[in-house]
């Protein structure tokens, strides 16, 4: 083997030596005197290298040193006209170099994709406030941002978020869960109603005991939220019809069956057409939030947040 081939091989071993060293930074502040390393060698003189950053001149010596003492390999020849990079430290420049560019390509990357909405949210949602109000929303933000991929489950089983992988998922009424994160997205009312038939034939209820009079229209329970006197409580109802769908209340409704309660969303063009009329609105309870919950992550991806500012405008 030649001389040259012997230098070539030892060159290399050098810097397998000292990219070893470097990679072994893993935990304590592998990056830590890189760049200033770069901008010495590429300036020729610590005070250059010191304005191309914007840093001291004595801050960038002291991490420049530091990194020597870490990599246990003299990078640089100080003398007092000039800086001068050793044969290890040209070597190390070469490769630092091409590290400080993919850091430079990946942060970038990084930053395109924090402000531009990409990539996958799987979401729940309740099947009729799913299909009427979120969807609609959801796929206007899918027209806006292309790069998005949206798998969504409407369901009125409350869909467990870290079990399922859920990214977001839409909640109505009280939140039982505070382990998970929520925005508030919108809000919802309770109304007791009934057409103008019905009221006409049986009379309109004036207090929460006249209900006992009169046929409920039953939903997913035979209970009533209510507010009297200032507080928030639940009445027991009977009627002769009961189903879980509110869409099919509603019908009941206006055909003169009885008094419904339920949210205004289901019943908001009946009200303005006078199809169905509101009653005991005395009692009418507090209204309930409608929420977007999130697990509990550090930061919330861009997707799911934009998502999110889109559901607050639309649900307006």
């Amino acid at each position: 083997m030649g001389d040259g081939s012997i230098v070539f091989v030892s060159q290399i071993m050098i810097i397998s030596d000292l990219l070893k060293h470097f990679y072994s930074m893993v935990i304590m502040a592998r990056w830590d005197g890189i760049d200033e390393f770069i901008a010495v060698g590429e300036e020729g003189s610590f005070t250059a290298a010191a304005n191309v950053l914007g840093l001291s001149v004595a801050h960038i010596s002291r991490h420049v040193t530091a990194l020597e003492q870490r990599l246990n390999t003299q990078l640089l020849t100080r003398t007092t006209r000039k800086v001068v990079l050793t044969k290890e430290g040209e070597a190390f420049l070469h490769q630092t170099k091409q590290l400080q560019h993919a850091m430079d390509d990946a942060t970038q990357s990084l930053a395109t994709q924090q402000t531009t909405p990409k990539g996958k949210i799987k979401l729940t949602a309740p099947v009729m406030y799913g299909e009427t109000f979120i969807m609609p929303i959801v796929h206007n933000f899918m027209h806006a941002h292309p790069e998005v991929e949206v798998i969504a489950t409407l369901s009125n089983e409350q869909e467990n978020l870290l079990e399922g992988g859920f990214d977001l998922a839409i909640r109505l009424g009280h939140l039982k869960d505070s382990s998970h994160r929520a925005r508030r997205l919108s809000a919802r009312r309770f109304i007791m109603c009934a057409s103008p038939d019905y009221l006409s034939r049986v009379g309109e209820p004036h207090t929460l005991g006249e209900l006992n009079q009169h046929q409920c229209l039953i939903g997913n329970s035979s209970y009533w939220r209510v507010n009297e006197n200032g507080r928030d409580k639940h009445i027991k109802i009977a009627g002769r019809l009961r189903c879980n769908s509110g869409w099919a209340l509603v019908d009941g409704a206006k055909k003169g069956l009885g008094i419904v309660q339920l949210p205004n969303y289901y019943i908001e063009n009946e009200l303005r057409t006078g199809e169905l009329v509101p009653v005991l609105t005395s009692y009418q309870p507090d209204q309930e939030g409608v929420w977007g919950i999130y697990p509990p992550r550090q930061f919330v991806a861009t997707n799911v947040r934009v998502l999110l500012d889109y559901l607050v405008a639309g649900l307006e």
